[in-house]
C-alpha cells in the first residue's frame, strides 16, 4: 500500500505540472496575441489620426517656384544656397536624400502633380541667393561718397574719418569654413583691413557674446559680454593683433546691446567734423531678448549720423532678414559673405571709403561724383557676373540632385528627363531675367547719370514692382 500510494502521489505531482505548463503556455500565447492586437489596434488608430498626407497637400507646404524679377530677388534662400552639390559630405547628401524618401517615389508614369512636387521640393532646399539691382545702386552710392549735393548729412565726409567694427564672437562663430573657423577668417579679414586704412583714420573694436558658453546655464553672463577691445584710435598692428587673439567664439548674440554700445563709443564724435563708419559682421540672429532694429534706428537717428555697413555671414534665411531690417532701420546697406573671401570684399568697400575721404581731404578730387557714370557702368558687369554665377551654380546643383535621386531608384529615368525639362527651363529664364535687369540698369544710367544717386534710386522703383522682402 505504501509503494502504491507513493507511486500515485508521484503520478498526480506530474500532472499538476504538466497541466500548469500547458495552462501556462495558453496563458502565454493568450498574452502575446492580446498584445499583438493591442498593437495593431494602436498603430491603425495611428494611421486614423496621422492619415498620410495627399500630393495637393504636400504640394500646399512649399513655396510657388519663383518666375519673375521680383520673386527671383527677394525669395528665401535654400539652406544649401551657395554651397556644390558634389562638394557636400556624405552625411548631407544622405540628409536630403531622405527629405526625398519621405516623399512617394516617382515611377515610369508620374503625375504632373508628382513632378511639380519634386521640383518644388528642390528648389526649396538649393533656391541661390540672387542679387538685387539695388546692390549696384549701393555701390554706385559708396563711390558718391562725398559728394556736397547729397541730401544725407552722413554722406558728406568730413574733416575726421573714424571707423568701428561689430564682432560677432557668439559660439556659431566657430564653425569651419574652407578648413578655417568663421572666427579666424573674420579676424583675418578685419587685420588685413585695418592696415589698409589712411593715415589719420581711427579705427575702434567692438565684440560681443565671447563669454560664457552657448548653454542656458551660461546665458546671462554670454548676454552682458560686450567689451570695446580696441578703443578708438589710429591703427596700431600689435594692439590690434593682441585684442584679436583674445577673443573666442563662445556664447550667444547680444547684437542689439552691441549696437547701443556702438552709439555710445562714437557719441563725443558729431557728426559735424566727423565721417563716422560702423561694420556690423554677425552670422546669427539676436539671441538675447534685444531688439536690434529699434537700436539700429536710434543709432540712425543720432548725432553721430554714422554711414552703417551690415554684413551677414553665412547666415540662414532667418538671420539674413534681420539683419536686413536692421541695416534699413540704420539707413545703411547689407551685405551677403558665404566666405572669407567674400567677407574681404565687403570689407573693401569701407576701404574704399577711407581712401576717397583721404583724396577730399588732400583736396586731391573735387567732386567724388563726377565719376558716377564710370561707376554705374563699372558696376553692372559685376551684377550681371554675380546673377549667371548663381543661376549656373543652383542649375548644377539640381542636375545633380536629380541624378543621386536616380541612382537610388527613388526617381524612374522618365521622372527625371521631365524634372530636367524644367531645370531648363527654369536656367533660360533666370538668364532672360539678369539681361532685363541689366538693360534696366543701363537705361538709368544714360538718362539720369548726372543726377545724384536717390534720383537714380527714385527712377528705378516707379519701373520696377520690388516688393518688400
Amino acid at each position: 500500500m505504501g509503494r502504491s500510494r507513493r507511486i500515485y502521489l508521484i503520478l498526480m505531482l506530474l500532472g499538476s505540472l504538466i497541466l500548469s505548463a500547458c495552462s501556462q503556455k495558453q496563458y502565454d500565447l493568450i498574452v502575446n496575441d492580446t498584445e499583438e492586437a493591442n498593437v495593431e489596434q494602436l498603430k491603425e488608430k495611428e494611421d486614423k489620426e496621422q492619415p498620410n498626407k495627399t500630393i495637393d497637400e504636400l504640394l500646399a507646404e512649399l513655396p510657388e517656384p519663383t518666375l519673375t524679377e521680383t520673386e527671383f530677388i527677394h525669395a528665401s534662400k535654400g539652406i544649401y544656397a551657395g554651397k556644390k552639390y558634389e562638394n557636400l559630405s556624405e552625411e548631407e547628401k544622405s540628409k536630403i536624400l531622405n527629405i526625398f524618401k519621405e516623399l512617394p517615389a516617382l515611377g515610369e508614369t508620374p503625375s504632373d502633380q508628382e513632378i511639380e512636387l519634386y521640383w518644388r521640393k528642390a528648389l526649396s532646399l538649393f533656391h541661390e541667393d540672387y542679387p538685387s539691382p539695388e546692390d549696384v545702386l549701393d555701390k554706385v552710392a559708396i563711390e558718391a561718397l562725398g559728394n556736397p549735393n547729397f541730401d544725407d548729412e552722413e554722406n558728406i565726409f568730413k574733416e575726421q574719418l573714424n571707423v568701428q567694427i561689430l564682432l560677432d564672437s557668439s559660439g556659431s562663430m566657430g564653425k569651419i569654413i574652407d578648413g578655417k573657423t568663421m572666427m579666424n577668417i573674420a579676424k583675418d579679414s578685419i587685420k588685413e583691413f585695418a592696415a589698409s586704412l589712411p593715415e589719420g583714420a581711427n579705427i575702434a573694436l567692438r565684440v560681443y557674446g565671447h563669454k560664457g558658453s552657448g548653454s542656458n546655464q551660461d546665458k546671462e553672463i554670454s548676454c552682458k559680454s560686450n567689451e570695446l577691445v580696441y578703443e578708438l584710435g589710429t591703427y596700431d598692428a600689435d594692439v590690434l593683433k593682441n585684442s584679436l587673439n583674445q577673443i573666442k567664439p563662445a556664447g550667444w548674440t547680444p547684437l542689439a546691446k552691441a549696437i547701443e554700445e556702438a552709439k555710445k563709443d562714437l557719441s563725443s564724435y558729431k557728426s559735424d567734423n566727423n565721417t563716422n563708419i560702423i561694420y556690423i559682421v554677425s552670422d546669427g540672429v539676436e539671441t538675447c531678448g534685444g531688439d536690434p532694429v529699434t537700436e539700429a534706428k536710434k543709432l540712425a537717428e543720432s548725432d553721430i549720423q554714422p554711414i552703417v555697413n551690415v554684413i551677414g555671414f553665412d547666415l540662414d534665411a532667418e538671420g539674413q532678414q534681420q539683419l536686413k531690417d536692421v541695416a534699413a532701420a540704420s539707413k545703411g546697406i547689407y551685405s551677403d559673405a558665404r566666405n572669407g573671401q567674400e567677407l574681404k570684399k565687403e570689407l573693401q568697400r569701407a576701404e574704399t571709403m577711407a581712401r576717397k575721404w583721404e583724396e577730399w581731404k588732400t583736396d586731391a578730387i573735387n567732386n567724388v561724383n563726377s565719376n558716377k557714370y564710370d561707376q554705374f557702368l563699372k558696376n553692372i558687369p559685376s551684377f550681371s557676373i554675380d546673377w549667371s554665377r548663381a543661376n549656373n551654380n543652383e542649375d548644377m546643383n539640381i542636375l545633380h540632385l536629380f541624378s543621386d535621386l536616380r541612382d537610388h531608384e527613388q526617381i524612374s529615368a522618365e521622372a527625371r528627363q521631365r524634372l530636367s525639362d524644367k531645370r531648363r527651363e527654369r536656367y533660360s529664364l533666370a538668364i532672360e531675367i539678369g539681361k532685363q535687369i541689366e538693360k534696366e540698369l543701363r537705361k538709368l544710367t544714360e538718362e539720369y547719370s548726372e543726377n545724384v544717386i536717390n534720383e537714380i534710386i527714385q527712377k528705378y522703383e516707379t519701373q520696377v514692382d520690388r516688393k518688400n522682402p
